[in-house]
């Protein structure tokens, strides 16, 4: 089976991580025996490498669905990429398109997005079939779009277990040049709006607050730049952080596993309705870390409270810091189950385990 793999986000030696996940799915649908062409586009900086990428991109698409045998094109992501999808389709109507949506395609997050909408319920119903990253997701994109096509859910990629997986503490304190003398708590996601990183400040804020002794013993990771670096900055100086917080800007997914690796607990603080799987979770589980996180989007569909990690309601500085301190009082004993629950729950998303069910919506879709 032939693939067009259409994607707006891929990764890149400056921006490593920068959609991991559609490479990951590459990586699966070669290893299952699929021929895969691509049109990727590499994250750009500035306003002119934007529109020159874009418009290359753009172009490379048509052409290559035009001229090119493909039993499917495959897109990640439909709001960048419905017009000169729905373009292609109407030049040539024979294309069968399978569209895999994810977070602000369906909820957009600033009111810039919104214009995107039009074109993106008009993709769905062209598509031959939509691909969700969760249940969740699937129950919003129905509800939203009412579209006749059928739907799949396929979990973004899954999980790399030769990146992520329990490793000895030691060694990655070590090759992240961090004191042992600490314990670890982390963040690890964009700074941007939705991303809860304001709430994870502010936790952190109340945390100390309650135990002062602990500014001391612990100290608070966070991975990632966006277009709130500046507000972050500003935030943490005026709730008095400086000392506490050690900064990370995005890093190689070698270097994530070394931080899910070290820290007691990963903190997922988003506040984004169309979080619609949220991987980093999945890949700090699978380091054998629980996660304290919000309880929204498709994390829902694999974090159980209380038993393989814990939920807090999105937004609530409070309760996040709460259950630090609960988690504190853990004994040992409970914080190994917690743990050991989180990494059986990886172990199920992880490439190895999924990769079959990918190779199973192409080829029913296919019969039809």
């Amino acid at each position: 089976m032939k693939i067009l793999l259409v994607a707006n986000m891929y990764p890149s030696k400056q921006f490593p991580s920068y959609g991991v996940f559609v490479q990951n799915t590459e990586a699966i649908l070669k290893d299952e025996g699929f021929q895969v062409d691509r049109v990727v586009l590499q994250k750009k900086t500035s306003k002119l490498s934007k529109l020159i990428g874009y418009g290359t991109y753009y172009a490379n698409m048509v052409w290559k669905g035009l001229t090119g045998n493909y039993d499917f094109v495959y897109v990640h992501y439909a709001a960048h990429n419905a017009m000169p999808l729905l373009l292609l389709k109407k030049l040539k109507p024979s294309v069968r398109i399978v569209t895999n949506v994810h977070g602000s395609d369906v909820v957009p997050e600033v009111p810039s997005q919104e214009k995107f909408q039009p074109n993106v319920k008009k993709l769905m119903h062209q598509s031959s079939l939509i691909i969700t990253p969760s249940h969740y997701y699937e129950t919003l994109v129905q509800q939203k779009y009412g579209a006749s096509t059928p739907i799949r859910v396929f979990p973004s990629g899954g999980v790399n277990a030769e990146v992520f997986h329990p490793a000895d503490k030691e060694e990655r304190l070590r090759a992240l040049n961090l004191d042992p003398a600490y314990r670890y708590i982390g963040y690890v996601g964009r700074l941007d709006v939705g991303k809860g990183w304001d709430h994870y400040l502010n936790a952190i804020k109340l945390y100390l607050d309650k135990k002062p002794e602990q500014r001391d013993k612990v100290r608070f990771i966070a991975v990632g730049s966006g277009k709130d670096d500046e507000k972050f900055t500003t935030l943490m100086k005026e709730l008095d952080l400086e000392d506490v917080i050690i900064r990370y800007p995005l890093l190689k997914q070698q270097q994530l596993a070394d931080v899910y690796n070290v820290i007691d607990v990963f903190i997922f603080p988003t506040t984004r309705k169309g979080e619609s799987l949220g991987l980093v979770g999945l890949e700090a589980m699978a380091c054998r870390t629980p996660i304290i996180a919000s309880s929204i989007g498709g994390i829902l569909d694999y974090v159980v409270d209380g038993s393989n990690s814990f939920l807090f309601p999105p937004g609530d500085a409070k309760l996040l810091a709460g259950l630090l301190i609960m988690f504190d009082n853990l004994s040992q004993e409970a914080r190994d189950d917690i743990a050991e629950a989180a990494y059986k729950t990886a172990l199920t998303y992880e490439q190895s385990a999924i990769r079959s069910q990918l190779t199973k919506i192409f080829s029913d879709i296919k019969k039809v």
